[in-house]
């Protein structure tokens, strides 16, 4: 039984590869709209022009051509009129969301520490639809009420 005095470090399979963020088993969106509305930092429109995963360790990046901007058009430092402009938003999931090049999304995520937009694995993401304007627009309307 010649083995080591040392007792080897845990391999590979005892700890996962280190991530970003931590991914859920499952991917799926929770709520509707309004109730994402409130809850989220940022909500907008736009269409994908740019997905890149990355390697595991590293967050990907998705680039965006900006539809709508309904809530924090400032803090994600869009211009006014935003539609047209591109913003960039950090996936620390290499799954969630899964977006495709080309495709129009409503999406509602979050603002890091250091200002940059997030669509964490959580993220409300769900295919845009035209006739969602006219509901995002009223949501932005009202006032939210406290953090929850």
């Amino acid at each position: 039984r010649g083995g080591s005095k040392a007792k080897a470090p845990p391999g590979p399979k005892a700890e996962p590869v280190p991530t970003a963020a931590p991914c859920p088993q499952r991917c799926r969106r929770a709520g509707t709209l309004q109730s994402n509305f409130c809850s989220s930092d940022f909500v907008l429109t736009g269409t994908v022009k740019s997905v890149s995963r990355g390697p595991p360790q590293e967050p990907g990046w998705a680039v965006l051509s900006v539809l709508g901007v309904f809530k924090a058009q400032a803090a994600l430092g869009l211009p006014q009129p935003a539609k047209g402009s591109s913003l960039r938003l950090q996936l620390p999931c290499r799954l969630c969301p899964s977006l495709k090049k080309g495709s129009s999304y409503v999406l509602m995520g979050r603002l890091g520490a250091d200002g940059a937009a997030l669509l964490p694995p959580d993220a409300f993401v769900v295919p845009y639809r035209p006739q969602q304007q006219q509901v995002l627009g009223n949501l932005s309307k009202r006032p939210c009420r406290g953090s929850p």
